[in-house]
């Protein structure tokens, strides 16, 4: 009975580790998608035996191919760091760029609605305080205007939020656009980033693994530079996952024939027994 206890945890868990390896083929073509992996770690019993084993998700961030979009909203980052999101209870984590203005109230979020988080700065690009804020430049659907007066907007590599002034000299009929920096995207990192807890596809949060988050921006430390109008593509590698969910299903077809064929002997047991 020990032995079909065995092979049923056995099956449990090469199945536990094909759906993980499918999760990330899923999302071979999802931005800032990072692969994870599952281990199983013995548990000793108070007896000294073995059995019962302890499921491990690790999240691999090595970083994947930044590619450009042209989108300027679109955000990357390209070396250690992760945007910081607010879904108006908790924060998350991610290095999902796919950010746009949200229309009703110009906050920047993510696909799923999350605010974006930064700083807010001052005309010389100064911080006015250290809590985050959400990220907001609403367009006024009259004048086309971002904020009231601005034409337009552009992020740069340090993740600053400017907004354009574009002026034309009556005389001269020269066009002059002046920068005014509005924001200043906020980065962090972790500890043990590895161990992050996942709260959706492409978003964390800390786990008592993982450490708190150490709150900067980009470029400072060993924080990453931002890839303004870019995306992050998933660290997904196609070749070694096929050959991955080869070798978990062999494992698997194997535990089940010697489930079955140890489940058979026990009926046949149990025949003679009555």
């Amino acid at each position: 009975m020990m032995d079909m206890y065995g092979q049923s945890n056995a099956i449990g868990q090469n199945q536990q580790t094909l759906n993980s390896y499918f999760e990330n083929m899923k999302n071979q073509f999802t931005p800032g998608y990072k692969s994870e992996s599952v281990q199983f770690n013995d548990i000793m019993s108070s007896t000294g035996a073995h059995g019962a084993k302890k499921k491990t998700t690790n999240i691999i961030f090595t970083q994947g191919e930044i590619f450009k979009t042209q989108t300027p909203t679109n955000l990357a980052i390209n070396g250690q760091g992760f945007f910081m999101l607010n879904d108006g209870n908790k924060t998350h984590y991610t290095r999902d760029g796919r950010f746009t203005f949200n229309q009703q109230e110009g906050a920047l979020q993510s696909q799923d609605g999350k605010s974006v988080l930064g700083y807010s700065l001052d005309a010389q690009g100064n911080m006015t305080g250290t809590e985050t804020v959400p990220i907001k430049l609403s367009m006024d659907p009259k004048t086309k205007l971002y904020g009231g007066k601005y034409t337009g907007f552009h992020f740069d590599e340090t993740g600053k939020l400017y907004g354009e002034s574009t002026n034309t000299d009556p005389v001269t009929g020269q066009t002059v656009t002046g920068s005014t920096p509005l924001y200043q995207t906020a980065v962090a990192s972790f500890a043990n980033a590895s161990s992050l807890k996942k709260t959706g596809t492409t978003t964390f949060e800390e786990s008592q693994d993982s450490g708190h988050a150490v709150v900067g921006v980009a470029g400072q430390g060993a924080l990453g530079a931002v890839c303004p109008g870019s995306l992050e593509l998933a660290n997904v590698d196609f070749m070694q996952q096929g050959a991955a969910i080869g070798i978990a299903k062999q494992a698997f077809d194997a535990n089940m024939a010697a489930f079955r064929a140890m489940d058979k002997l026990t009926q046949s047991a149990l025949g003679l027994v009555k």
